[in-house]
């Protein structure tokens, strides 16, 4: 072989070799720039995450729609007062009371006591103009009376607690009571006392007589009944049905709250 077929075949190898250096070089770019866009498309997690970031608002926006939710129930639950909206506060600044008192009904203060036995007075009336309630407090207001020759069967109806504060009201046990006297075996009804009572006024025995007080006040007996505290229980029904049925109607619910919203202010 002589020097110029060594030459050309050197020069051979040569392009062979650089050919294949700017093949790998080629591959190796290629290789590089694919690396580089896999290593771009997940550098773009964290840009979805940022997408996904609003999300995190939804809650504010519940909370949102929860406080104008929250601001929208707020009558509802003030729907009790707009249910009792028909009634007012009465207030006496003689008789130093406040209570209840149902739309259509009057209350006004009355004289009672005397000069030595100072008292304070109220009489309730409904939408009729018929006495319903009368309210008495102060000293004297003693009871009397004496039963026959026979007694009657009492029941109490219905009690509950009353509105009244301290601790002559816990001593006494006041309490509201609606109570009962069958006397229909001697044709004269049930009679029938409905107000406030303590231990001793509100205790059921079988008797001829009832009364509706608390002794023991601060200023002496307070009496709020559908009778004076004098009274012995004049009012009446036909039969024990009535009388259970009466429990029902809108005017003993209307008494009911009225008697037990008593407080004094004084």
């Amino acid at each position: 072989m002589d020097s110029r077929q060594k030459m050309r075949r050197l020069r051979i190898i040569v392009l062979v070799a650089l050919a294949a250096a700017v093949l790998a070089a080629g591959f190796l770019v290629a290789a590089n720039l694919g690396s580089q866009g896999q290593s771009r498309s997940g550098s773009q997690l964290p840009a979805t995450a940022a997408t996904t970031a609003p999300a995190t608002t939804a809650p504010s926006a519940s909370a949102t729609a929860s406080a104008s939710t929250a601001a929208t129930e707020e009558p509802t639950a003030s729907t009790p007062a707009t249910a009792g909206s028909g009634w007012t506060s009465f207030v006496s600044t003689s008789a130093h009371v406040q209570f209840d008192l149902p739309s259509g009904w009057t209350a006004a203060d009355v004289p009672a006591g005397t000069a030595s036995n100072p008292a304070s007075g109220i009489q309730v009336s409904d939408e009729s103009g018929s006495v319903v309630a009368k309210f008495y407090y102060g000293t004297g207001g003693g009871v009397g009376g004496a039963c026959g020759p026979g007694t009657y069967k009492q029941k109490e109806l219905d009690t509950a607690a009353t509105s009244l504060k301290g601790q002559w009201v816990t001593t006494a046990q006041a309490r509201f009571s609606y109570r009962v006297l069958d006397q229909t075996a001697q044709g004269k009804g049930v009679g029938y006392q409905i107000g406030l009572v303590d231990k001793s006024s509100g205790e059921v025995q079988d008797s001829c007589l009832m009364y509706s007080f608390v002794a023991g006040a601060p200023k002496g007996t307070l009496s709020f009944a559908t009778d004076g505290p004098q009274a012995l229980g004049a009012r009446t029904f036909s039969t024990m049905a009535e009388a259970t049925q009466y429990l029902q109607t809108p005017e003993y619910q209307k008494l009911k709250r009225m008697i037990t919203s008593l407080q004094l202010t004084q």
